[in-house]
């Protein structure tokens, strides 16, 4: 099947030199001619990596015809959408070669079914392509397959354009996994590592176009879902993602965007490794144009704040008081494991967690050399001590509003939210935490 048509151009605006105009990359002229257009405004709405904007409007003239015009202004190369001031979607466009040229069709609604151009044969194929996607969207129950086989096989009419590269990404086309797929004998383990090695094959690296089109790499469920969640395997693969990026400016808006998705993932040890390891190797010393510059302060006081919560670091002491008012340090502890427990008597998942960190306790204190040291965070200190007392919590029980500690615990350690559980060797160095209590036997005995 090919997806290109002929078009009788001289239907459309006769006597405009649609190619002369072609050949000026500066400015643009975009006509629409279309029937019975009820709105007052259209726009174009364009993108930026996961953002969508407008990039411009235009006024419709005499319910039928709408000019998108600016001789100076530069539009960038890239996917732009036909909509309403409903939001309503009609008809995308490619800008690349031609940035003037006109768009004739019967009715505004599903206008990409009747639509015709004359001055960008790119726009007369992408065109095409909508009609034939379309047809196709209409047969997918029928023919569960019609979606991808038109996507695929218009991009393999014009793999190596920017029309296929967008269509390539926009519909998932991954030749390596769609083979694997057909291996019904595979292994899982290869399945699963074919997956891993070319989860973004479907995206043209060195193509910097791909910027300005509505395309949307699912970063967060590869990074966080896809990838076993070890901290330097993490590292390895962002790094790989980011250098394959061959342009300075989209290497800057992910190298942005996974900063972003890992500074705020809360409470997890392998993220802030990662977050850590990506602003030393990424963002340090460097001006990254995506990223303001507020912002970038912001993620060095994060970085320098996980940073010391990392595996391997030591913990300072901690000195606070029990409800007797007297002074504990968690120096003081001479264990081979320490467990420091930050909880809170009002928090839902504390009143389940904490006894059942005690039943262990009481259980597997002295076989693992063994102590706690709680802090429990809040103010209420007649409820802490009553669940302390209901709950038969023998081991160091401290509030962090008793008097003074002597630092703040809550911002050194980054309490968020609770509970929040650190594994500690002799020698008070981190060896992991927030992990879940039902492996807890599997981090001791594994350190």
């Amino acid at each position: 099947m090919r997806f290109l048509v002929l078009f009788l151009c001289t239907l459309l605006l006769a006597g405009f030199n649609l190619e002369a105009q072609n050949a000026n990359t500066q400015g643009y002229e975009i006509k629409f001619q279309v029937l019975g257009i009820d709105d007052s405004y259209l726009y174009l709405q364009a993108y930026y990596g996961e953002e969508a904007y407008i990039f411009d409007s235009a006024k419709v003239k005499g319910h039928k015809a709408v000019v998108f015009k600016n001789k100076k202004k530069v539009i960038p190369t890239g996917i732009y959408t036909l909509t309403d001031r409903f939001g309503n979607e009609y008809l995308d466009l490619v800008i690349n070669k031609d940035r003037y040229f006109a768009v004739m069709g019967l009715t505004l609604d599903r206008l990409s079914t009747t639509a015709v151009v004359s001055g960008s044969e790119e726009n007369s194929q992408f065109i095409e392509f909508q009609k034939q996607m379309a047809s196709a969207e209409a047969l997918q129950e029928k023919s569960p397959h019609s979606i991808d086989n038109t996507a695929k096989m218009f991009y393999e009419s014009m793999p190596e354009s920017f029309l296929g590269h967008y269509v390539k990404a926009k519909y998932y086309i991954n030749p390596a996994l769609s083979k694997l797929d057909e291996k019904d004998t595979a292994d899982a383990s290869q399945q699963y590592q074919q997956l891993i090695d070319h989860y973004f094959d479907y995206y043209t690296f060195d193509d910097a176009r791909l910027l300005r089109a509505p395309i949307y790499l699912d970063l967060r469920n590869y990074f966080f879902e896809v990838l076993p969640q070890d901290a330097k395997l993490i590292s390895g693969k962002a790094d790989d993602f980011l250098k394959k990026f061959k342009d300075k400016e989209s290497y800057e808006y992910y190298t942005a965007r996974l900063m972003s998705i890992f500074e705020h993932s809360i409470n997890n040890m392998a993220h802030d490794q990662v977050f850590v390891e990506l602003y030393d190797k990424h963002c340090a010393g460097k001006n990254i144009s995506s990223i303001p510059e507020d912002l970038l302060k912001y993620y060095q006081r994060s970085v320098d704040l996980k940073r010391k919560l990392l595996p391997g670091e030591t913990v300072p002491a901690l000195v606070s008081y029990d409800i007797n008012n007297n002074k504990h340090s968690s120096s003081d502890i001479d264990k081979d494991h320490i467990i420091l427990w930050f909880w809170d008597a009002d928090c839902d998942e504390c009143i389940v967690e904490t006894p059942k960190l005690n039943e262990f306790y009481k259980e597997f204190a002295n076989y693992y050399n063994l102590e706690v040291f709680a802090v429990a965070i809040t103010d209420d200190l007649e409820k802490w001590d009553n669940f302390c007392k209901n709950n038969e919590l023998k081991w160091i029980n401290v509030n962090y509003y008793m008097n003074d500690p002597n630092y703040d615990f809550i911002e050194y350690f980054d309490l968020i939210t609770t509970p929040v559980i650190y594994l500690l060797d002799k020698n008070h160095t981190i060896i992991t935490r927030n992990f879940p209590l039902e492996e807890i036997h599997e981090k001791l005995t594994t350190e």
